[in-house]
């Protein structure tokens, strides 16, 4: 990677507030950071941007996040990506259902920046 080129993260979550927590624990010179507002808009922005890695909310009206990581998986130009998927369940249940549908991470809200940061590196790091 070139110094001046910026890994690109696509951040998928129907809440403002919580797209803009993410934006202010990501952002860094690092990174370039796109944002989708629900689950149509995060599968057209990640077929247009090929993101390094997409951070996705599980809880989103219309689709949810479980179907837009169906998708993606099931996307031969975006099978490959790493899928982060953030949700407010702190449940073991509700984490293996991510994993099922190929989440290769699921991270609890609230997090904090270096438990965050290190994820989204080892994703980054092995894909």
């Amino acid at each position: 990677m070139q110094n001046q080129e910026k890994i690109t993260l696509l951040i998928v979550d129907d809440e403002i507030v919580s797209r803009s927590s993410l934006e202010a624990l990501l952002e860094s010179d690092e990174y370039q950071l796109f944002f989708a507002e629900n689950g149509a808009q995060g599968l057209e922005k990640a077929e247009s941007i090929h993101p390094a890695l997409v951070i996705l909310d599980v809880m989103m009206p219309g689709m949810n996040g479980f179907e837009v990581c169906r998708r993606l998986r099931a996307n031969p130009t975006l099978a490959q990506t790493p899928i982060m998927m953030i949700t407010a369940w702190d449940d073991p249940t509700a984490k293996q259902r991510c994993l099922d549908v190929g989440a290769n991470d699921v991270i609890c809200k609230p997090f904090n920046r270096a438990d965050l940061h290190a994820r989204v590196q080892k994703l980054i790091i092995t894909a």
